[in-house]
């Protein structure tokens, strides 16, 4: 993982944004410089790291010992549910605070491709997940491969994005400049 080490220019800046009971969206176009950002973002983060990988691409690094990282948690949909995922977060969370990374919005869709009000239900979950995540004054993260129309952001899958004033935005972009949006 450290052949290509992108340096992130404003990563300090980022850092100092991250703060108890709030909730981010990290937009990326490059999934090797998101997984290169997440992997930063833990290793300076004392709380405990609440990681579900529904893209498998972390969970890859982790199986394969390319990445090793001290108190964390890893979900997978090739483990467990969804629906069997989500109580053990939120029990984990009533506990004590904790570092939340939901990676990413595209595999959630594609986990519950099959259900026909997915749309709903993926916005019902991240909406659970946001709440939960400002009463124990955790952090949540959830990532994105989406791309910008107009004013909206926009899933590959054409779906957009809603967006709520309780989360904070930030893109990554040229695979080492953190945007953010206001």
């Amino acid at each position: 993982m450290d052949k290509n080490h992108t340096t992130f220019e404003n990563f300090q800046l980022l850092e100092e944004r991250l703060i108890s009971s709030s909730s981010y969206l990290f937009f990326y176009e490059n999934a090797f410089s998101k997984i290169k950002l997440i992997r930063e973002i833990i290793s300076n983060q004392p709380l405990p790291v609440l990681y579900v990988d529904l893209d498998f691409l972390f969970s890859g690094y982790i199986k394969s010992n390319l990445l090793e990282i001290s108190n964390l948690t890893l979900f997978s949909t090739l483990e467990s549910k969804i629906n069997e995922i989500l109580p053990k977060i939120f029990k984990k969370l009533a506990l004590e605070p904790h570092l939340v990374i939901f990676d990413s919005i595209n595999g959630l869709y594609n986990t519950l491709s099959n259900d026909a009000d997915s749309g709903r239900l993926v916005n019902s979950i991240l909406m659970l997940l946001v709440r939960n995540v400002s009463f124990s004054n955790s952090i949540l993260i959830i990532s994105a491969l989406a791309g910008k129309k107009e004013d909206d952001w926009i899933l590959p899958n054409g779906r957009q994005i809603l967006e709520n004033q309780e989360i904070k935005k930030f893109t990554i972009s040229d695979r080492s400049k953190i945007i953010f949006e206001k």
